[in-house]
C-alpha cells in the first residue's frame, strides 16, 4: 500500500477547514446547535494546541521520554481521530442511531489507518502514534458527545463531501509543501535561544551513548 496517500487526510491544513465547514453547516441548519459546535471546535483546537506545544517543546528544548522514544504527539494521528469520526457521523441521519454509530466507527478506523501509516512512512515511532491516539481519542469522545444529536443540512452535504474527497484523493506530493514542521522548528528555537532545532537522530543518540557507557563501567 502507498502510505503517502494517507498524508493529506490527516493534515491540519485540510482537516481544520473541514471542521469549520462542517460545524458552520450544522449551525446554519439549527441555531440551537451553536454551543455544541463550539464545544466540538474547542476540543479540536485543544488537540491542535497540545500537539503544537509538544513539538515546539521538543524542537526548542529537546523534551521527551527517551526510554519510550517519545518526543511529541503524532499530529496526523491525533487530529484525524478527533475529526473523522465526528464528520462521518454528521453525514448520517439524526433518526438513524445505528448508522451514526457505524459512521463514527468507520471514521475511527480510518483515523487509525492514518495513524498507523505514520510508522512505515518514518514520520513517527510507535510510541508517538500511541500518544496521538490517546489525545485524539479524548478529542473524539468530546466531539461525539457534543455533536451526537446534530447532523448536516442536505444543502451543505455536497460541499462537505467534496471537501472530504479533495483531502483523500489529493496527490501526496502536493501535501509536503504544506508541512507545519518547519514552523514548529522556528517557533521552538526562538524562545529557547538555540541556533538549531533539536533533531530526533541526535536526541536518540544520547540514549545510545548513555547506555553504551553504562555497559562499559
Amino acid at each position: 500500500m502507498k502510505w503517502q496517500w494517507l498524508v493529506a487526510p490527516g493534515s491540519a491544513i485540510y482537516l481544520v477547514p473541514l471542521v469549520l465547514l462542517a460545524g458552520a453547516a450544522v449551525v446554519l441548519r439549527d441555531r440551537s446547535a451553536t454551543r455544541a459546535v463550539l464545544r466540538w471546535w474547542a476540543a479540536v483546537a485543544g488537540v491542535c494546541l497540545l500537539v503544537a506545544a509538544s513539538k515546539i517543546a521538543f524542537y526548542g528544548w529537546g523534551t521527551g521520554v527517551r526510554a519510550w522514544d517519545l518526543t511529541c504527539f503524532s499530529g496526523h494521528t491525533a487530529l484525524s481521530l478527533a475529526v473523522w469520526p465526528v464528520v462521518l457521523m454528521l453525514l448520517a441521519p439524526q433518526d438513524r442511531p445505528g448508522w451514526r454509530a457505524t459512521a463514527a466507527l468507520a471514521g475511527t478506523a480510518f483515523a487509525g489507518l492514518i495513524g498507523y501509516s505514520r510508522i512505515p512512512l518514518g514520520a513517527h515511532p510507535v510510541s508517538e502514534v500511541i500518544a496521538g491516539l490517546l489525545l485524539g481519542g479524548l478529542g473524539a469522545a468530546l466531539g461525539l458527545r457534543a455533536m451526537w444529536r446534530r447532523s448536516l443540512h442536505g444543502t451543505f452535504l455536497p460541499a462537505v463531501v467534496f471537501a472530504i474527497g479533495v483531502s483523500v484523493v489529493l496527490p501526496p506530493d502536493r501535501v509536503v509543501a504544506f508541512s507545519s514542521e518547519k514552523w514548529f522548528k522556528k517557533i521552538g528555537t526562538a524562545p529557547a535561544g538555540t541556533e538549531r532545532p533539536y533533531s530526533r537522530k541526535k536526541w536518540r543518540l544520547v540514549t545510545v551513548t548513555t547506555t553504551s557507557r553504562g555497559l562499559h563501567m
